[in-house]
């Protein structure tokens, strides 16, 4: 039996800039950086993030990363993939789930240590470049970073054997991007998702909004994609703090990936953010 990870979807909501939500997110930006144990998922892929997730994905050729955390992060990853026995600077390529500050703020200081090209799809690379949140939310800004390649739908990334694919889910940014790849384990391949962002932010306005003018309707086509979408046997959160049922035992996942689910989780992932949606929708 084909055998699906999946994780809920519970989107983070975005600190105000008042004097408590400065405090806030200073609280959070601590918590981030607190340390987490690196660890092997599946096949070549690795976690080095903290409590904002962060991917590394190994080739014979350099090694890809999926996601910086916030400018806090930084030294939590370096010192992550260290731990595992890479090196940092072999890092050649960086991806993204979505361009919010908590996902992409470590950028530019990971692209002087590592030199590595950076990768994003449509608007997620015009929010890297300006260093400014364009999605509907319009939460806080980052040091902008230089996007070596902006990718379309569709598009793939290829380094050392590896090949990774862009699905645009827009609507909590505009470029929010799913990658996909395949891995081998125990014999077999399995098809690996890396979250990338369903739905707006909450307190996000959704009529007539001047930075993300199509949200509702980006966001209605993430949700016909991913109804429609193949699972994947393993569907990768790009938060860690977050609380999930039990891994399945059959599935050859590292114990540690406690935010794997089963099959039925996928199809409950999707049906709760197009609800949680039209709840948004309704109440403006």
């Amino acid at each position: 039996m084909r055998l699906i990870c999946a994780l809920v979807v519970l989107s983070a909501a975005m600190v105000s800039m008042s004097p408590t939500g400065a405090a806030e997110r200073a609280e959070r930006n601590q918590a981030a950086s607190e340390a987490v144990e690196p660890f092997r998922v599946i096949g070549n892929i690795y976690y080095v993030g903290g409590q904002y997730g962060s991917y590394l994905i190994t080739t014979p050729e350099g090694h890809i990363l999926h996601d910086t955390g916030t400018a806090d992060m930084h030294a939590l990853i370096v010192s992550n993939v260290e731990k595992l026995g890479f090196n940092v600077r072999d890092i050649r390529i960086m991806i993204s789930s979505h361009a919010h500050w908590d996902h992409i703020e470590g950028h530019a200081a990971m692209k002087r240590v590592t030199g590595a090209q950076v990768v994003a799809l449509g608007g997620d690379a015009v929010a890297l470049q300006s260093g400014q949140d364009n999605s509907a939310i319009g939460a806080r800004d980052w040091e902008p970073v230089t996007v070596d390649r902006v990718v379309e739908d569709g598009d793939t990334v290829t380094l050392g054997g590896t090949t990774l694919r862009a699905l645009w889910t827009g609507g909590h940014t505009q470029g929010a991007t799913m990658w996909m790849t395949t891995v081998q384990e125990g014999g077999q391949t399995f098809d690996v998702a890396f979250r990338g962002g369903e739905i707006p932010n909450d307190g996000a306005p959704l009529v007539d909004n001047p930075r993300h003018p199509t949200v509702v309707e980006d966001t209605q086509r993430t949700l016909r994609r991913l109804k429609e979408l193949e699972p994947p046997d393993l569907f990768l959160h790009n938060h860690a703090r977050e609380t999930y049922s039990e891994l399945d035992p059959d599935l050859p996942v590292n114990p540690n990936c406690a935010s794997c689910l089963d099959a039925e989780g996928w199809m409950a992932m999707v049906a709760s953010a197009e609800a949680r949606f039209q709840s948004m929708l309704t109440e403006q």
